[in-house]
């Protein structure tokens, strides 16, 4: 046959031309690479050298079996089947036996045993061009796919098949397959129409290309026919993720290919994993697989979380899910953190990203807690067991160096959370012992395999020192270690110089802090000499680090303030003035002014200069010979002309229109919606330019000379004051304050205290400023206190006493105001002034120290950071407008009040005293305020009515014990709170400029601040109206002040509960109506009342009591506006059952001047507000539609009746 075959070859070769010839040959080539020659050549070799024994075997051979082997080993065949089939080359491949030698199954005869007698291993030769490189296509599972390539889609006669293949229960037979099935089979191959080929996609398609040795119905693959019939059964709808924690959309989740391993799930054909599978795989046994899905969650958190001042949602489908899912994401990194390898690695990652990049923009904040509530993420770790494992972590150091750092930022980021948390930390055992030996205290000099120490280990032990004094107490103890970076100066450090100056700042920084709690102040006498060399450095021109500059700056000013009084620091004595004096730390100061420029990068540090110079001339006021007269004539000396014509002048001019630039991009409310980017921007160039100006300010002061509180000949050196003024006029009336007082907005707050800094030397400035009134200062001390922030107390506790001293009789006989000489006989404002003390600093057990420590901070501070006002109750600052008060509200509660159980025995003042001196200065505050255009301070209408029904409730609860007669019922505190309510009267002359309606305008929520959250307004309402039941025998300010809450801008309640539950009293309140308590009369009249009871209560009043004034006008606008069409504005011609009603009520059984004021009252919405007698007095076409509208909804006869009440 063989032979036959060559025969019939050569043949059509002789008959081919020799272009045709090469023709084959090149399509050979092309197709089968450059050594097919050299492989054919080989086989025909070995088949030459092959036994006679196998040549017999292939005789037996069958005839299409043969023919399909001959075919693919003759050159001619196989470049023609090459033109429409992938088949020859997998059967011409070096593992040629194979294709030669079938399965038993395809022989005639197969009951020979097989044998291996005779039988040896051969390897081919494989030459480069053997090699192929295939694309990547999806592993098949679990089974692998035969050697053999599956047919083209297309088949034509040059490719036939072996056999098809039966599936793996068909090898267990050991019988041959009979004759017919084989022809069968056979002619099935042979016929290409009676192959369909399927359809991509669809089972039978993934079963030939996956699965080809698989028969067409196993159960093996009946999972697929199910996957087909229904897709969208196991299809989760949630969003799913690729492996970098990229949203995967949709419409691409059903097309994404299989070798991109993202259908590695059980949840339908879609690509991607659900949140679901990841968590799950999150705690997978497969450390790879667990580790992939932790490094997931950490790029999904990366993507979430806030952006301020981006409207553009990451992930839309995740919106207002944020917060729940990064709990989720950091209790999966919590469980996993214990983990070796790379899943404690990507398990700290993902800690990381939601502790600490989370809330990035506020991670440079170093002045404030960042815990915004008690169930964000941070704290709700278990912070024992985690804290321990990362102390654990950092011993046995087996994480790699960057999980290492990681760890470092979460327990920064913990530190910044809250004081309480800083604790914590150092409680921690081992924990701050391991960061310092890991971070820290590395080899010097450093080998190649050793660590450097990291500067973001000593900003977290700042940190924790700024948190609570406690903390700062106990790093005093490593903190001699730390002066190896003190020591060891940046020009000879075995570290680069970036490193080495980096370090060397943070130390400074870190002693600073300690400073500032009165401690470790001896370093600087022990180590006097190593400080000495530093201050040299930065004297040098080797030095150009700003930052380290600062931090120098910032240490002298401590350590200057504490040994201004040495008894005040922990332990006493720690630095003495002498010893400043020895070290010249002024003259090295002044050495730095001629180093600095005027370029802004400088402004930071002239502002540091400026401190320190000032911090030396407050000191020397206190240690130095004759009030420090020669120091501050020698710093005069040397700034006073640069300040008129040098660098100082245009520097301080530079950062007031910076400044004032930056403050005027923030009045734009649309930059407030969600703290944008920009705003953040704005208050961080603000909180630098601030420190610039309230720098510049003390410097100022401090070379005042003593005791002078009047306004000088000359000032000390020039400023630009009028600038300086028109600017603090505009920063204290800024939007910035209200916009950063709310509970999402404390960490920004410290920001603010630069300008709160800048407001106060400004004031105390101001008042040695010729021209400035004793009035206008008193003006600007009261808006600025209100603006004071934590840490500001000890600011607020002098201008608070400096306004009371003003509070003299010369001061009220100059304003033409006429006080009572009984107040002065008294004692004056001295009798309220504890209560207005303890509104500022309530407690000390809470002390935020100052930017700017002093004396007295630096012995009572008990943190340095702004705590977060609702976890911590004791902070005071900022103050309510309404502060004032304060005195009353102690008054009230006089057997818990923490102000009555610590007064002196000297202070002898009974409850009218007190009142009657409140009363007072509200009203003269409010009257300068008023004048100087402050309206923001003002107290509101509703601060000043609810003030003033705490001043009737003092009778509350008491009982009647001799003569002594009820405080409200005194002549002088009668007369000043009718004082205070006369502009808000609609009678009154001097009524106030009305304002934007507010909370403060809101009487609920006014009182909110005094009766706590447990208890409400209304409860003190109905107290207050069953007190004037019983005692008011008809006051009229107490009957007043009954109907501001009955107004229709408060609930139903008080209405119902004051003209129904109490209507008897509505008969003794005579109030007219141009007195009643409103700046707008409307909000008595619109919405009309629409509940039927209060309409009811209305119109029973009006018929049963003889109403008068005030009660009688509301009574008569809700019954008449239900009744008439034109009141209501609900057309002419309609009428309801409840109008008719009334109406018909009215006419049966009211008086008639109750008859004539419903039908003559006329008032119209939207325009002035109409009083009587001149709401009766109208007249229009109106009266006649309401005569029609009677005989319509009653009867043309009472119609006929009613024409004269128009008469």
């Amino acid at each position: 046959m063989r032979r036959q075959i060559s025969e019939e070859n050569e043949r059509r070769m002789a008959s081919m031309t020799e272009e045709e010839i090469d023709q084959e040959r090149k399509d050979i080539v092309e197709r089968f690479g450059n050594g097919v020659g050299d492989l054919l050549k080989k086989v025909k070799e070995a088949r030459e050298r092959r036994p006679q024994s196998m040549e017999g075997d292939r005789e037996e051979l069958p005839e299409k079996s043969t023919e399909v082997v001959s075919r693919n080993l003759d050159m001619k065949s196989a470049t023609d089947s090459l033109k429409n089939a992938d088949l020859i080359p997998s059967i011409i491949k070096p593992n040629i036996q194979r294709a030669k030698k079938p399965h038993s199954i395809l022989l005639k005869s197969s009951t020979r045993p097989s044998s291996r007698t005779g039988r040896s291993i051969r390897f081919a030769e494989v030459t480069p061009e053997d090699v192929h490189v295939y694309e990547s296509a999806p592993a098949s599972p679990k089974r692998k796919p035969l050697a053999l390539p599956p047919p083209p889609g297309t088949s034509n006669g040059d490719i036939i098949s072996l056999s098809t293949w039966k599936g793996a229960s068909r090898m267990k037979s050991t019988q041959p397959p009979s004759d017919s099935t084989e022809r069968t089979v056979s002619s099935e191959a042979r016929n290409p129409d009676m192959e369909v080929d399927p359809e991509e996609g669809t089972p039978e398609y993934i079963r030939r290309r996956f699965f080809p040795n698989v028969p067409a119905h196993d159960p093996s693959v009946a999972w697929m026919e199910a996957l087909s019939s229904n897709p969208t059964n196991n299809s989760s709808t949630g969003i799913r993720f690729d492996l970098t924690g990229t949203p995967i959309p949709e419409s691409m989740s059903m097309a994404l290919p299989t070798h991109l391993g993202l259908h590695h799930h059980a949840d339908g054909d879609r690509a991607g994993y659900t949140l679901d599978d990841i968590f799950l795989l999150s705690r997978s046994s497969i450390p790879a697989q667990r580790a992939t899905m932790l490094g997931v969650l950490s790029k999904i958190i990366q993507r979430l979380r806030p952006n301020k001042g981006s409207k553009v949602i990451r992930i839309p489908e995740l919106q207002g899910q944020e917060d729940d899912l990064r709990r989720r994401v950091l209790a999966a990194g919590l469980e996993a953190m214990v983990e070796r390898g790379s899943v404690g690695a990507r398990a700290v990652e993902a800690i990381w990203q939601c502790v600490v990049n989370w809330d990035a923009d506020v991670a440079g904040i170093e002045g404030a807690e960042l815990q915004s509530s008690k169930t964000d993420a941070p704290s709700l770790l278990q912070q024992d067991f985690f804290l321990s494992q990362i102390a654990e972590a950092f011993a046995q150091m087996s994480l790699p160096p960057e999980s290492l750092v990681q760890l470092l930022g979460i327990v920064h980021r913990l530190a910044q959370q809250s004081n309480i948390m800083a604790e914590t930390i150092m409680a921690s055992k081992n924990l701050v012992s391991n960061i310092l030996q890991t971070f820290l205290l590395t080899p010097i000099p450093p080998t190649k395999t050793s660590p450097l120490p990291n500067p973001s280990a000593l900003q977290l032990l700042t940190t924790l020192a700024m948190a609570s004094r406690s903390n700062a107490s106990a790093l005093t103890e490593p903190a001699d270690a730390l002066l190896r970076f003190v020591t060891i100066l940046p020009t000879s450090s075995p570290f680069s110089t970036p490193l080495a100056v980096s370090l060397l700042t943070s130390t400074l920084r870190f002693y600073t802090v300690l400073g500032s709690y009165g401690m470790y102040a001896h370093i600087a006498t022990t180590a006097a000499e190593q400080f000495a060399a530093v201050g040299s450095y930065v004297l040098s021109e080797a030095c150009q680090s700003e930052s380290l500059m600062e931090a120098w700056l910032g240490l002298l000013e401590t350590w200057l303030v504490c040994a201004t009084d040495p008894h005040r620091t922990t332990p006493p004595h720690e630095i003495l003035w002498s010893q400043v004096v020895g070290w010249a730390w002024a003259d090295d100061v002044l050495t730095l002014r001629a180093k600095l420029t005027r370029r802004e990068s400088h402004w930071k540090v002239w502002a540091g200069l400026w401190r320190v110079e000032a911090a030396w001339l407050e000191g020397a006021r206190v240690n130095g010979v004759r009030g420090g007269e020669t120091e501050r004539a020698g710093i005069l000396e040397a700034i006073g002309n640069g300040f008129e014509v040098g660098s100082e002048k245009d520097i301080v001019a530079g950062a007031l229109i910076a400044l004032r630039t930056e403050l005027d991009r923030l009045h734009s409310p649309s930059l407030w919606t969600d703290l944008a980017s920009d705003v953040i921007s704005h208050l961080r160039n603000s909180d630098s330019q601030a420190t610039v100006i309230f720098s510049v300010l003390r410097l100022w002061l401090a070379c005042m000379p003593l005791n002078r509180d009047t306004p000088l000949e000359a000032p000390p050196f020039l400023l630009p004051f009028s600038d300086l003024s028109a600017f603090c006029a505009l920063l204290v009336n800024h939007p910035i304050w209200p916009h950063l007082n709310t509970d999402n907005t404390i960490p920004y707050q410290s920001y603010l205290r630069p300008l709160t800094n800048v407001l106060y030397y400004f004031l105390r400035l101001s008042r040695h400023i010729p021209g400035t009134s004793p009035d206008l200062w008193v003006a600007q001390a009261f808006s600025i206190t209100c603006r004071l922030l934590p840490g500001d107390e000890e600011n607020g506790l002098q201008v608070t006493k400096s306004i009371l001293a003003m509070m003299t009789p010369d001061f009220f006989n100059a304003g033409g105001m006429e006080v009572p000489p009984i107040i002065w006989e008294k004692g004056g404002m001295s009798i309220i002034t504890p209560f207005l003390v303890h509104a500022i600093r309530s407690s000390n057990e809470v002390y935020v120290g100052p930017i700017c420590p002093s004396p007295q901070s630096i012995m009572g501070s008990t943190t340095q950071r702004l705590l977060h006002p609702t976890l911590d109750s004791k902070h005071t600052l900022p103050l309510s407008y309404n502060w004032i008060f304060s005195p009353i509200d102690h008054l009230l509660r006089s057997g818990t009040s923490p102000v009555f159980s610590s007064l002196s025995s000297s202070w002898d003042a009974s409850e009218t005293d007190v009142v009657r001196a409140t009363l007072l200065l509200t009203k003269v505050l409010c009257n300068i305020l008023l004048r100087h255009h402050l309206l923001e301070f003002v107290p509101t209408r509703a601060e000043i009515i609810f003030s003033c029904m705490k001043i009737f409730m003092l009778e509350h609860g008491q009982t009647q014990e001799g003569e002594l007669e009820e405080v409200f019922r005194d002549s002088i505190v009668e007369r000043f709170m009718n004082d205070l309510l006369v502009p808000i009267v609609p009678a009154s002359s001097d009524a106030r400029p009305t304002r934007q309606p507010g909370e403060r305008d809101d009487l609920e929520k006014v009182a909110a601040s005094f009766l706590g959250s447990s208890t409400p307004f209304y409860q003190f309402y109905t107290d207050f109206v069953a007190l004037y039941d019983a005692i008011s025998f008809s006051h009229p300010l107490f009957a007043r002040l009954l109907f501001p809450p009955t107004s229709m801008l408060y609930p139903l309640d008080y209405r119902r509960h004051l003209w129904m539950d109490f209507g008897h009293l509505l008969k003794t309140i005579r109030t007219p109506t141009a007195q009643m308590i409103t700046c707008n009369v409307d909000e008595y009249l619109w919405p009309v009342e629409s509940n039927g009871q209060m309409l009811s209560a209305y119109l029973k009043a009006l018929v049963k009591y003889p109403l008068d004034g005030f009660p009688r006008f509301i009574a008569v606008h809700h019954v008449a506006c239900t009744i008439w069409p034109d009141l209501r504005g609900t057309g002419e011609n309609e009428k309801t059952e409840a109008s008719i009603n009334m109406l018909k009520a009215v006419i049966e059984q009211g008086s008639g001047s109750l008859v004539k004021d419903i039908f003559r009252y006329r008032q119209s919405r939207g325009e002035c507000v109409l009083l009587p007698p001149y709401c009766l007095e109208q007249d229009g076409q109106w009266k006649a539609d309401r005569l029609s509208y009677v005989g319509r909804a009653l009867s043309v006869d009472v119609q006929e009746r009613m024409k004269g009440v128009f008469v």
